[in-house]
């Protein structure tokens, strides 16, 4: 509403409202008439410039007066300083002035609360028209405002006589508030990020420290067409090859990235922007926190925590520059690279803004989850250490911990300050749950104001285990030959494991059977403290050693067969998992052994009892992949013996195979009995003949990878599939009262049921079993299987607890077949002619 003249005298003696000189006379029934001061400032040269200052001269209105020409802008002055903190000021021409056809302003008649100062006049008139100075040219208002007020703290503040145009001072930070939003602004989700789109939306009912973001727009824009190129190349490589040439490929991208600068006009903006979010107080620049937010991280399905840069204690724009550059770097540096092949992401375009944030330096700091075990979602577990949480979150500081129902009921060991900052850490933990509807992963940080949030994200924990160990590890597994260890987790490489071991591991362990050669492989998993360790360091090395001098790195189904010398493969394995060597997350790889040899072999039988051996000095996968063409040797039976040159075709060049005959004939024999027609691939390397894979004849073999629906029972297992088709027989009993969660009767009498146990029990190794349901009659068979399989299931049911408790391995995934299976959290890998029920 606003104001009466009686109120704006009163207000005035309050001190509420500023009107200097001030003449009682001069009081209006709802404003107060203001006077034309003695100096005009007109412009020069033309055109104006807003991104400039532009030149002016000064006239002073002499006592006779001054003389302003139609369509010409006149800036002029209030002899009064007018004010108030407290008031909306609006000001217009005094009717008998517009009459004239003399304007005082042109679209700037509303003023700001905090303001004060003799304000600036913008004459224009459509006359000739005689001033004075002390003319009534004006009248102010004052308006109450409604809600919080904000003083104006702007360039005009204070003014005195008439002030010409300084746009230009705001004119780069108006641009930079568009380029880069803060925490209130409008923006597209999509380019700054979930991690900031999240921390906007909470800053409206959370204490978020101040920041604003740097979009992924703007690293898209600093690339050049030859980088984008060089990149579009290098990646398409990549995804061509499945990773084979990783290595190159990604000291290519590094390189790349690492010449990204940012632009210079964006220098300029960005200066702007942090000169008005963060200005300086005091001897030092505001302490800033520069982080990535990927466009792919903290989302439901994913976090991709960790695999981007983040920079703490930041000071001045240059530092800042440089920040964003590092950040941007990451995202092609090889651990990013490798994290998103990982994840089938072949793209080279870069997905990754920047968050230019205040930094909180707190008393303690940490993080809060909701629902961490799947169990109430209202509980609320919270770790956290004095200072940062950088540590923490890294992995590398032990955490204090601390429970909402412990803090409820005054168990928890805590002084009154610390205790109050955990009662609001809960708090705010449980209140974004509510607000988000799933539970949540906070990062928060307290200092003297209070409780920060900064950071929320959807939980993954409930749904993936936490996969790091603050203690150095490295050990390794034999691939073919050991089971892995209970909760032994695989992460990108259990389909990788679950194809070698369920296709190969047979193979390679008949193999050993019949004496024959086979390449080392092994499962190893690390963390960097483990890797970069002396002892972690020589563990592995010890490992590898023996045999050949080059190996084979998979890391998943995008990226695979690296090979590498032996000596490389700890730098190649913190290369590619970003390992560092204070690194506490879990990485697994599998390693195998990589033969080049002499020779590429591939051998089958032929007729009744003949064999066909081919080979090639290019090696076996030029043979494998039509890129080298072979020669033949042909055994016509191989009752007959090797000697007769009427049974034997051997060219020069193959001699050196000779010796090797019955070994190449006996095995083939074997695996022809096992599977039927098969090709077998061999490599001959310095007097030895080396095993390697084998296929089925007219391409009936298989090796299926499914990714189960439900992983009903984490972990690892393998063995022959063995598929139970008596659903009915597994229904009653299951229904029935026979078996229960906490008991069960001895049931294993029954006829249909005894049948079932000794089908299981006649295998040489456990069996994986293969089922419509989890049924809990199954129970009875938890000593004697590996693993379960079933076309469709709940994770609550009895038999999935007790599978749990048991620790073996189970995953719903509908419509698997073959003759051998490997489980590997929720992956199922089977091989086996296709379409056969064993």
């Amino acid at each position: 509403m606003i104001l009466t003249g009686s109120e704006i005298e009163r207000e005035r003696a309050n001190g509420r409202i500023t009107i200097e000189p001030f003449t009682p006379e001069q009081v209006n029934p709802n404003s107060y008439n203001f006077r034309l001061g003695k100096t005009l400032r007109v412009y020069q040269a033309m055109p104006l410039d807003a991104r400039r200052t532009n030149d002016f001269e000064e006239v002073e209105i002499p006592d006779d007066g001054y003389v302003v020409e139609p369509g010409r802008l006149y800036l002029a002055h209030t002899i009064e300083v007018l004010g108030s903190e407290h008031y909306a000021p609006t000001f217009a021409a005094r009717s008998s002035v517009a009459r004239l056809g003399l304007f005082i302003n042109l679209s700037a008649s509303l003023g700001d609360i905090g303001y004060t100062g003799q304000w600036t006049l913008q004459l224009y008139s459509m006359n000739r028209v005689r001033v004075y100075p002390g003319l009534n040219i004006g009248q102010m208002m004052w308006w109450r405002p409604q809600g919080e007020i904000v003083l104006y703290d702007g360039k005009y503040q204070g003014s005195v006589g008439p002030r010409s145009s300084d746009i230009h001072v705001d004119f780069d930070k108006q641009f930079a508030r568009q380029r880069f939003p803060g925490l209130g602004a409008s923006f597209d989700a999509n380019d700054v990020g979930p991690k900031f789109a999240q921390l906007a939306a909470s800053s409206h009912d959370f204490r978020v420290p101040t920041a604003f973001c740097v979009p992924a727009g703007e690293f898209s824009d600093a690339l050049t067409a030859e980088q984008n190129a060089a990149l579009a190349d290098a990646f398409g490589d990549l995804k061509a090859t499945v990773g084979a040439f990783f290595t190159d490929s990604a000291a290519k991208i590094q390189k790349i990235g690492a010449e990204v600068r940012v632009p210079e006009q964006v220098r300029e903006l960005l200066a702007a922007r942090l000169n008005e979010v963060f200005p300086d107080s005091g001897d030092e620049p505001t302490e800033l926190a520069v982080r990535s937010s990927g466009l792919d991280e903290d989302t439901e399905g994913s976090s991709l925590a960790g695999i981007h840069q983040s920079i703490l204690g930041v000071r001045g724009v240059d530092a800042v520059i440089d920040a964003v550059e590092r950040c941007w770097r990451s995202y092609y540096e090889a651990p990013a690279v490798a994290a998103r092949i990982r994840a089938g992401d072949f793209s080279p375009a870069p997905r990754l803004a920047v968050i230019v944030q205040r930094l909180v330096r707190p008393t303690v700091a940490g993080v809060a989850f909701t629902g961490l075990d799947g169990g109430d979602g209202d509980r609320v577990s919270v770790e956290y250490v004095e200072g940062l949480a950088d540590e923490l979150v890294a992995g590398v500081a032990v955490p204090r911990r601390a429970d909402s129902a412990e803090l409820a009921a005054g168990h928890a060991e805590h002084d009154a300050a610390e205790h109050e900052v955990l009662v609001q850490v809960v708090d705010l933990a449980r209140r974004l749950r509510e607000s988000r509807g799933h539970d949540v992963d906070v990062e928060w940080a307290a200092d003297t104001d209070g409780v920060h949030l900064v950071q929320v994200r959807p939980l993954t924990a409930a749904r993936e285990v936490s996969h790091g160990c603050a203690e150095p590890v490295t050990e390794a597994h034999r691939l073919y030959a050991d089971e892995l260890p209970a909760g032994f987790n695989l992460g990108a490489v259990a389909a990788v494991y679950g194809g070698y071991s369920a296709k190969r591991g047979p193979a390679h362990r008949l193999a050993h059977e019949h004496g024959v050669s086979t390449g080392a492989g092994w499962v190893i998993r690390f963390n960097g403290r483990g890797l970069h360790g002396a002892e972690g360091g020589k563990t592995l090395r010890d490992t590898l050693s023996g045999g050949t001098d080059e190996c084979v790195l998979d890391f998943g189904d995008t990226l695979r067969q690296i090979v590498v010398p032996k000596e490389e493969v700890p730098h190649q394995l913190a290369v590619t998992t970003g390992s560092a060597p204070d690194g506490t997350d879990l990485h697994t790889v599998v390693v195998r052994d990589f033969i080049r040899g002499e020779l590429g072999v591939i051998s089958r039988r032929a007729g009744e009892n003949g064999l066909v051996v081919e080979y090639t000095d290019e090696g076996l996968m030029a043979l494998n992949r039509g890129t080298a063409g072979g020669e033949a040797i042909v055994v016509k039976d191989l009752d007959a013996g090797y000697d007769d040159a009427s049974n034997v075709t051997c060219p020069a060049a193959g001699t050196v195979l000779r010796p090797h005959f019955d070994e190449l004939a006996r095995f083939t024999a074997a695996m022809h009995a096992k599977h039927g027609p098969v090709t077998l691939e061999w490599v001959f390397d310095r007097g030895t003949l080396y095993f390697v894979d084998y296929s089925v004849l007219g391409g009936g073999d298989a090796v299926t990878v499914a990714h189960g629906e439900v992983c009903i029972s984490p972990g690892t297992a393998r063995g022959p599939l063995l598929r139970l088709d008596d659903d009915a027989l597994l229904r009653r009993l299951s229904i029935g009262p026979a078996v229960s969660i906490d008991k069960s009767q001895d049931v294993t009498e029954h006829e249909g049921l005894a049948r079932i146990l000794d089908l299981v029990k006649s295998y040489d190794e456990k069996p994986v079993i293969s089922t419509a349901r989890p049924y809990a009659v199954l129970s009875v068979l938890l000593d004697d299987v590996a693993g379960f399989v079933f076309d469709q299931g709940s994770a609550l049911g009895h038999l999935a607890i007790l599978l749990r408790e048991a620790r073996i391995p189970a995953v719903t995934a509908a419509g698997i077949s073959g003759a051998e299976a490997v489980i590997s959290d929720g992956t199922v890998a089977t091989t086996g002619p296709k379409g056969e029920r064993p």
